[in-house]
C-alpha cells in the first residue's frame, strides 16, 4: 500500500514538475516575442513545440506572431502562415476533455482567442463579413467560458474589445452587425478591458496597450496613456510598436524633445518587419520639424514617410504638409505638385479629409498671411513658447487691419493658452469672443470654441451649461478632424457625468 501510494506522489510531482517546466519555457518565449526578439522567440517556440507535442500554446504563440507580421507589412504571405499555425494549434485544443470544467474553459478561451486572431486579420484586409463570423463564435465561446468561472479575467478581453470596437464602427457597416443580432456596449466594453488590465494573466499585456490606445485615440487621457506606456517600455525596451506609440504620446503632450529622441532610435533600427512602425516615426518625426519650423528637415522626413508607407494612410496629410514647407521655403512652384497629390490618402482619417479639402484650396491661390499666421501661433504652442505666444497674440489682436475671421481663430488659439496655463475664466471669455467673431461660418472653429467653452465651465464647477455647449458640438457633422473633436467631447462628458455620480 505504502508503495503504491509512493508511486502516485511520483507521478504526481513529476507531471506538476514538468508543467511548471513548460510554463516557464513559454514565458521565456513569450517575453521574447513581446521584446520584438523574434528570431530567439521563433526557436523556443519551435523547440517547446518539439519538446511538448500536445501542448497548443507553442503554435499558438508563432500564430501570433505572423499575425503581427501581417499587421505591420501587410503582406499577405503572413496570413498563410498564421492560417498553418492556428490549424495545428486548434487541432490540439479540440482534443482537450470537456467533461473537466479546467480542460473546457481552457478549450474555450484558446479557440476564442484564435478566433479573436482571425478577426482582427479579417478586419485589416477589408474582409468585414469574415471578421463578424470570427467574432461572433469568439464572443460565444468566451462568454460561456465566463459563465463556468467569472474569475478567469482574461477572457474579458476579447469581450471587451469586440464590444469597444463595434461601438465605434461607421454606421455603414453597423448594420450587418445588427442584422446577426451582435450588441455592442462602449463603456462595458472598456470596462472589461480595464479589468484584464488590472487582474489578467496570459493577457495583461496585451490588455494594457489596447487600454493605452483607447486613452490616447478615443478617450483623449493623454497622461493616462503615457502612465500605461512608459510602464510597457520599461519592462519591453526593444518593443518598437510601445516605444512608437509613447513617442506619439509625448508628442501630444507637446514633449517634442523626448518624442524626437524617441523616433530616431526607432528609425535606427532598420527593422524589416514592421516597416509600418518605421514609415509613421517619419512621419511623426516630420511633423515635429514643421512645429520647429524647420521646414527643410520637415520635408525629408515627409518624403521618407511617402517612400516607406505600407499604406495610404495620412499619405494626403504627407504630402499637403510638404507643400506647405515648399511654400513657406519661397518655392511655390514645386508646392502645386504636392498640393495636387493630397486626394491621395485615406478618405476614412481625418487627417487625409482635410488634405483632400485644402489642397485643393492651396492649388487655385496661394497660402495667406492669416493662415501662416495661425500655424506660427499652433507652432509657438506644441513647443511650449506659451509667453511667446501670448505676446503675439496680444499684438495681433491689437493691430487694426486684423480681419472678423483672423480674430475668430486667434481668440480660439488665447482660449487654449489659458487653458493651458488653467485661467478657466479667461479661456471662456476667449471662447465666446471667438464664438462672437466667427458667427457660425466655420464649423471647425465653432465645434472647438464649444469644446473649449464647455472644458472651462466644467472646471469652473457650472457642469449644466458645459453640458449644454457639448450637446451643440453633437449637431455639427461638417468639420475638420471630426472624430478628434467628437472624441474629446465624449471624454469630457464621461468626466463630468462620472463627477456627478
Amino acid at each position: 500500500m505504502k508503495k503504491k501510494l509512493v508511486i502516485t506522489l511520483i507521478i504526481i510531482f513529476s507531471i506538476s514538475l514538468n508543467s511548471q517546466t513548460a510554463d516557464k519555457q513559454i514565458q521565456s518565449a513569450v517575453s521574447k516575442f513581446y521584446n520584438f526578439n523574434f528570431s530567439k522567440a521563433s526557436v523556443e517556440l519551435d523547440l517547446f513545440s518539439k519538446k511538448y507535442p500536445n501542448d497548443h500554446r507553442g503554435f499558438y504563440y508563432k500564430s501570433v506572431m505572423n499575425s503581427w507580421f501581417f499587421l505591420g507589412t501587410l503582406n499577405e504571405a503572413f496570413i498563410d502562415s498564421f492560417n498553418f499555425y492556428s490549424k495545428k494549434a486548434a487541432t490540439i485544443i479540440e482534443q482537450l476533455d470537456d467533461d473537466k470544467e479546467a480542460d473546457k474553459i481552457k478549450k474555450l478561451f484558446w479557440l476564442g482567442m484564435i478566433d479573436y486572431n482571425n478577426s482582427v486579420i479579417s478586419a485589416r484586409n477589408n474582409d468585414f463579413a469574415s471578421a463578424l463570423v470570427s467574432t461572433t463564435s469568439m464572443r460565444n465561446r468566451l462568454e460561456e467560458a465566463i459563465k463556468i468561472n467569472p474569475d478567469f479575467y482574461d477572457a474579458y478581453l476579447g469581450l471587451g474589445l469586440s464590444n469597444f470596437a463595434f461601438a465605434e464602427v461607421p454606421a455603414a457597416l453597423k448594420w450587418a452587425a445588427n442584422l446577426v443580432g451582435f450588441n455592442s456596449d462602449k463603456e462595458l466594453g472598456l470596462s472589461y478591458i480595464q479589468l484584464v488590465a488590472e487582474k489578467g494573466n496570459l493577457l495583461k499585456i496585451d490588455a494594457q496597450f489596447y487600454l493605452s490606445q483607447i486613452y490616447s485615440r478615443t478617450i483623449i487621457d493623454y497622461s493616462e496613456a503615457e502612465k500605461i506606456l512608459t510602464k510597457l517600455v520599461k519592462s519591453y525596451p526593444k518593443n518598437l510598436l510601445f516605444n512608437y506609440s509613447l513617442a506619439l504620446i509625448k508628442y501630444e503632450l507637446n514633449d517634442l524633445t523626448i518624442s524626437e529622441k524617441m523616433l530616431r532610435n526607432i528609425i535606427s533600427s532598420n527593422d524589416s518587419l514592421f516597416p509600418f512602425i518605421i514609415s509613421n516615426s517619419h512621419l511623426l518625426l516630420a511633423n515635429i520639424f514643421f512645429s520647429k519650423e524647420q521646414y527643410d528637415s520637415a520635408i525629408v522626413h515627409y518624403n521618407l514617410y511617402g517612400d516607406n508607407r505600407v499604406n495610404n494612410d495620412y499619405f494626403g496629410f504627407a504630402n499637403l504638409r510638404t507643400g506647405i514647407c515648399f511654400e513657406l521655403l519661397g518655392n511655390r512652384k514645386q508646392a502645386i505638385k504636392f498640393y495636387e497629390k493630397s486626394d491621395e490618402g485615406n478618405k476614412d482619417i481625418d487627417e487625409d479629409i482635410y488634405a483632400d479639402r485644402l489642397g485643393k484650396i492651396f492649388v487655385q491661390k496661394p497660402i495667406t498671411e492669416d493662415f501662416k499666421t495661425i500655424q506660427h501661433l499652433k507652432n509657438l504652442l506644441k513647443l511650449k513658447k506659451y509667453k511667446d505666444a501670448e505676446e503675439f497674440l496680444t499684438k495681433t489682436l491689437s493691430e487694426q487691419g486684423t480681419s472678423t475671421n483672423l480674430k475668430a481663430e486667434l481668440y480660439l488659439l488665447l482660449s487654449e493658452l489659458q487653458l493651458i496655463k488653467k485661467n478657466y475664466d479667461d479661456a471662456l471669455e476667449n471662447a465666446l469672443l471667438c464664438l462672437k467673431y466667427n458667427g457660425e461660418k466655420e464649423n471647425t472653429i465653432t465645434a472647438e470654441a464649444y469644446y473649449r467653452a464647455a472644458v472651462s465651465l466644467s472646471n469652473l464647477k457650472r457642469e449644466t451649461e458645459a453640458l449644454s455647449y457639448l450637446k451643440k458640438i453633437e449637431s455639427i457633422d461638417d468639420l475638420d478632424f471630426r472624430t478628434t473633436i467628437k472624441n474629446k467631447a465624449y471624454s469630457l462628458l464621461r468626466k463630468i457625468n462620472k463627477q456627478s455620480d
